[in-house]
């Protein structure tokens, strides 16, 4: 081992002379395996790149040997039993081959970077001695008993004229080492000893008066020393299973806590992020402070988890400096995201956001009830709900933004509903205002209201009694929120979904007058249509909100709906009146003349299609309950809601109104019509067809269905507008096919019009028309050829 010479094949040259102790130098060495004992060692010439290659092969063939000497059993057996003597022979070697392996990795990663072309078989001999130093370096370390490596492992570390690679390697090494030994043993006791040495060196301290080398090594150990304590937890404090012993193995660490919140105060507080005009040399110190960084945050993460209560002293000093950085790296992503920022830093920015969430998710999971202190500075907008954590289809994009997902449900999860409620009511109100003032972070108040949605799910009933006010208060600013048509989705669909969550946990009485609560702040209807953006704003959500409620609670729900049938049947008046011609259609089967359509509100519009959806799902749910809601008051509320219904199948829908789902280019042929009447595409969004279906089935008898299907025949009957006539045949297709047979009774009356729209010039109104006779045919049992002539 100690005979190996250090060799360098930088052009012609080998690498710097031999040490003193060396017999005969490097170039007399080649020139002995070239040429054999007639070789002349006085004037050795330095030999060529070729001449090389046979000499790199020996030192292979030598390692070669030397592996498979320590295979050897008897070799094996000296090394575990040897004496003081021998061991101090083998920590020699096991040194050397240190030195060995540094230099080989430091010799390839030059040739890698070299602007000459190497010889393909010196790369292949350089790998070939890594892999071959690495093989008897994990033999021997693990032959070697633990005293002694340990004692190795010490004189290394604190040697300060070794090379600081070797002693990187070293602390390495000693964390590996630890993985394969029993934690209940006295070897584990011994490995506990090395931790003061690596707090030293974890939280060892940089002056200005340093130059660039010697802060460069504090900081390679520094982070090889927070690895090394990283592992050390977890092999002989997190893996035990005996409280008893575990309780008295944490105590070993309260220092290494110490040294990591210390360090973290102190390199967060001069971490910078780099900038374009910033040379190679600080933007590699940009990567070394970020990987420093990231090792000692997962040191804490893990010590942490470990601790627990034990590490409530030193919570600010480790949580508010994880938050700056976190808040900080989402910052500087956030304002560079629209250039192109080096890979290099964005995997660095990546790792710092990485570590950060898994150390909060520690602090969260384990001592929830001391963390709420500092979740409302975290709940800012670039904090834990920035959209720089959960953006990106890179694997390390999703690791980040499976981990902050994580920490979501720790937090909402851990912390006390009436504390956590309050922070996220204010953090939404926080979000969407400096949105409304012109930055676009909306989505952040998305993951705010998952959180809430989270945290009210393991609420009781009694801890949301007096924390209503302020859910109610977050949802209707996100219901009156100013945004395009996609926003105000995704807002609405998330606000519902938080509000569905608080529901299922009230009692009917107390549903009832929440939703009086909400039809207060919807406000009341004029019957005139003038209202400005933020009562459209606020009617459309409100009717989107009653809709989701309906479809979860659904009979449940109707008496809620009761109170609110004078408001549908006037904004469905309102919604006639704008986008419905002022003459009435014809009243006879034959088509004939009717007045041009007046002015039309795409306002009215979109907000009608909420309304159509709540109407659907209410009527869903009373047909499915016998229809007794629908048919209350005498009938009344059936024709209080069928006349201005049935009057939207005349509607002249202007293109520019926002209507759900929102289409992809290749499918904007589509009208607007055809989506909010007719129901193509808006399927499961709400239209007029669906809805006088949903009518229809809850009525339940022949002398409701009457006037509803004079009206069919009415717009079947449209002289003007083929889309009329082909709602309206649709329409009365769908109530075929919901209601079946019992329909047939008013089959004759549609007959003169189905044989009218037979003879149709359009093909559509011909097929739909064509179906309803075969419809007819098949629940009668009878042909209605001679009938339709």
């Amino acid at each position: 081992g100690g005979l190996v010479p250090q060799l360098q094949t930088n052009n012609d040259h080998l690498m710097e002379e031999d040490p003193p102790f060396f017999a005969l130098g490097s170039a007399d060495i080649c020139n002995l395996i070239l040429k054999g004992p007639q070789a002349d060692t006085t004037s050795s010439p330095t030999p060529s790149s070729k001449e090389k290659i046979p000499v790199f092969w020996s030192a292979i063939t030598l390692l070669s040997a030397v592996k498979q000497t320590y295979a050897t059993n008897l070799v094996k057996k000296v090394i575990r039993n040897g004496n003081d003597e021998q061991a101090s022979v083998c920590l020699n070697i096991w040194q050397e081959l240190m030195v060995l392996q540094s230099n080989t990795a430091r010799i390839r990663f030059e040739e890698a970077h070299s602007s000459t072309k190497c010889n393909a078989a010196i790369n292949r001999y350089w790998e070939s001695m890594g892999d071959e130093v690495g093989e008897i370096l994990t033999n021997l370390q693990n032959l070697l008993p633990v005293p002694h490596f340990l004692a190795s492992v010490s004189s290394l570390i604190q040697d300060t004229d070794v090379e600081v690679d070797i002693q990187r390697r070293a602390i390495l090494l000693l964390a590996e080492r630890s993985v394969e030994i029993d934690n209940t043993s006295h070897e584990a006791v011994l490995f506990l000893e090395m931790l003061p040495d690596l707090v030293n060196l974890a939280g060892a301290k940089t002056s200005k008066a340093d130059n660039n080398e010697c802060c460069r090594r504090a900081a390679i150990l520094s982070q090889s020393s927070f690895k090394a304590i990283d592992q050390l937890s977890k092999s002989l404090g997190l893996s035990i299973s005996d409280e008893k012993l575990l309780k008295k193995r944490s105590k070993s660490f309260v220092p290494a806590l110490q040294a990591v919140a210390d360090s973290l105060k102190r390199l967060s507080a001069k971490f910078t992020y780099p900038e374009e005009s910033q040379g190679e040399e600080d933007i590699s110190t940009f990567h070394l402070e970020s990987q420093v960084l990231s090792s000692a945050i997962l040191c804490a993460a893990s010590l942490i988890t470990l601790l627990n209560a034990k590490c409530l002293s030193y919570l600010p000093k480790i949580v508010k400096p994880l938050i700056n950085l976190l808040t900080s790296a989402n910052t500087f992503q956030n304002n560079n995201k629209d250039e192109n920022v080096d890979d290099a830093i964005s995997q660095s920015l990546m790792l710092i956001q990485l570590s950060t969430l898994r150390a909060l998710v520690a602090v969260a999971e384990h001592i929830p009830q001391f963390f709420i202190p500092f979740v409302g500075s975290l709940l800012i907008p670039h904090g834990l709900p920035s959209s720089m954590l959960r953006s990106g289809e890179s694997d390390e994009r999703i690791a980040v933004a499976n981990m902050a997902d994580r920490l979501d449900i720790a937090i909402a999860v851990g912390s006390p509903v009436r504390q956590l409620i309050p922070i996220l009511s204010k953090s939404t109100s926080k979000c969407l205002q400096i949105s409304a003032d012109g930055e676009q972070i909306w989505q952040e108040s998305l993951v705010i209201f998952k959180l809430m949605k989270l945290s009210i799910e393991k609420a009781t009933r009694a801890d949301l009694g007096p924390l209503a006010g302020k859910i109610i208060n977050s949802l209707t600013q996100a219901y009156s929120f100013e945004c395009d048509i996609s926003t105000t989705c995704e807002l609405i669909d998330v606000a519902n979904s938080t509000l569905l969550a608080m529901v299922m946990k009230l009692s009917e009485a107390q549903l009832r007058p929440l939703y009086a609560k909400l039809r207060e702040w919807r406000g009341d209807i004029d019957k005139s249509g003038d209202s400005d953006g933020l009562t459209l704003r606020r009617r459309s959500a409100f009717w989107s909100l009653s809709a989701a409620m309906g479809k979860e609670l659904r009979s449940i729900f109707l008496p809620c709906m009761s109170t609110v049938v004078g408001d549908i049947s006037k904004q469905l008046e309102i919604a006639a009146s704008s986008l419905c011609s002022t003459s009435k259609l014809s009243r006879g089967h034959k088509r004939q003349k009717v007045d041009e359509p007046v002015s039309t509100s795409s306002q009215s519009a979109s907000s009608l299609q909420p309304l159509l959806l709540c109407l659907e799902t209410a009527l869903k749910a009373d047909a499915h309950e016998g229809g007794t809601w629908i048919r209350g008051d005498d009938g009344q509320r059936y024709n209080q809601i069928l006349v201005p219904l049935s009057k939207l199948l005349g509607a002249s829908v202007p293109d520019d109104c926002a209507i759900l789902p929102m289409l992809d280019d290749e499918s904007k042929a589509v009208t607007a019509y055809e989506r909010l009447i007719q129901g193509v595409t808006t399927e499961d969004h709400g239209n007029v067809v669906n809805c006088l279906t949903s009518l229809a089935a809850a009525a339940g008898n022949e002398q409701l269905w009457k006037p509803l299907n004079h009206a069919l025949l009415e717009a079947c009957g449209h002289e003007r507008r083929v889309e009329v006539r082909r709602s309206g045949v649709k329409a009365l297709l769908s109530i075929i096919h919901a209601l079946g047979e019992e329909y047939m009774v008013l089959l004759p009356e549609c007959l003169p019009v189905l044989s009218e729209l037979l003879e149709d010039e359009d093909e559509g109104i011909v097929a739909l028309a064509k179906e309803c006779v075969q419809q007819g045919e098949e629940l009668l049992g009878e042909s209605l050829e001679d009938s339709l002539r």
